[in-house]
């Protein structure tokens, strides 16, 4: 009895020794790997690797911003309008962000551009839908047009609106004919015209 109670004590000490020594390896892993995770978070910034890609439009970016706080500095007035584009799909995005391009009537591929006021509650508003959009200021380089001009203007890709007089449009041309309003279409007609867009479908929105 004696020498059965003898060995089992020894190979229970046996295996709370080997136990032991396994936490302490273990700890001793996990100490290591904190030491080694507080050196990368120390990291100081001047020793990240920067691709010249990242650097270019970073710097692009700082130019602008210099830009834009010399004009500030100078009386920089900003513009009353914005010209936006949508430039990303909405196939896969919430909800709420297709219900804010719809809000901008830029659902349609085949719309363009929307012309927005420059307000607090646009800017909040295009804010959250910036990662799908462009926003681009609209100037006036000939300056704001009056009523005389609103036949004559032209707006750029580049957000100048110009006021060129080879554009002027009698307005008496755009006046409707009063003979051709009286002109209806035929039944046939009509009926080609509502298959042709049943066959179509809906009009794709995204």
């Amino acid at each position: 009895m004696i020498t059965n109670s003898i060995i089992r004590f020894r190979n229970l000490h046996s295996a709370y020794v080997c136990l032991k020594a396994g936490m302490a390896i273990q700890s001793k892993k996990d100490f290591e790997a904190i030491q080694t995770y507080n050196k990368l978070r120390k990291k100081p910034l001047t020793d990240t690797f920067y691709l010249p890609s990242e650097l270019r439009e970073a710097q692009f970016y700082f130019e602008k911003v210099n830009e834009y706080r010399k004009r500030s500095e100078e009386g920089f007035e900003p513009s009353k309008l914005f010209m936006v584009w949508r430039i990303s799909t909405l196939v896969g995005r919430p909800i709420w962000e297709k219900d804010a391009i719809i809000k901008l009537g830029l659902a349609d591929h085949k719309i363009k551009y929307a012309i927005v006021k420059n307000t607090a509650s646009n800017n909040k508003f295009l804010w959250k839908i910036k990662h799908l959009i462009r926003v681009k200021p609209i100037t006036f380089p000939d300056g704001f047009p009056t009523e005389e001009d609103a036949y004559c203007t032209f707006l750029k890709q580049t957000g100048e609106l110009v006021v060129t007089p080879r554009l002027k449009v009698d307005p008496e041309d755009l006046e409707r004919d009063p003979e051709i309003e009286g002109k209806k279409l035929d039944q046939r007609s009509i009926r080609e015209d509502l298959r042709i867009k049943w066959n179509q479908g809906y009009p794709k929105m995204y």
